[in-house]
């Protein structure tokens, strides 16, 4: 990602017709997906990345919501901007913003680049959960907030 050219920060309703593109089940019509989206933002819960003004990416982070902890339930990035380190800064900023000390995160087996993406900003797996997509588990994993990759030796540059 560019630095200069983005910015992170707390989601506001005037993203969320860019955040409801971005998103590929509200884009379809989901609209389960998109009034889960617009409470997010309503809450505070949703972070957003814009890339020239235009939404890039963007993290819904629940508060307390796994096991007290604070869970990153949705990481979404445009998929004409992908590979360009906008799903890297939104984990991160979601990590940095987080209320908890550990922060949990979980994906599908299917989704290598979500769990290269964790395996590279050296989050630890925590477990697999059978049952929520016939054939495809849920890999649980978590990170402390705060404890970035570079500070581990896995980011970038190291």
């Amino acid at each position: 990602m560019t630095q200069g050219q983005a910015e992170i920060r707390r989601a506001v309703a005037g993203d969320i017709d860019g955040i409801l593109r971005t998103d590929h089940c509200a884009a379809r019509g989901d609209q389960g997906r998109a009034g889960f989206l617009r409470r997010s933002v309503a809450f505070g819960e949703c972070l957003v990345c814009l890339d020239h003004g235009a939404v890039a990416g963007f993290a819904v982070v629940m508060p307390a919501h796994f096991f007290g902890r604070d869970f990153i339930e949705l990481l979404m990035v445009d998929p004409a901007r992908r590979r360009c380190g906008i799903g890297r800064s939104l984990l991160r900023a979601a990590l940095a913003a987080a209320g908890t000390e550990q922060v949990f995160t979980s994906t599908n087996t299917s989704n290598q680049p979500m769990r290269s993406l964790l395996q590279a900003e050296g989050w630890s797996f925590s477990g697999k959960l059978d049952g929520q997509d016939e054939g495809d588990p849920e890999l649980v994993f978590y990170n402390t907030s705060g404890q970035l990759a570079t500070q581990t030796g896995n980011g970038p540059g190291h």
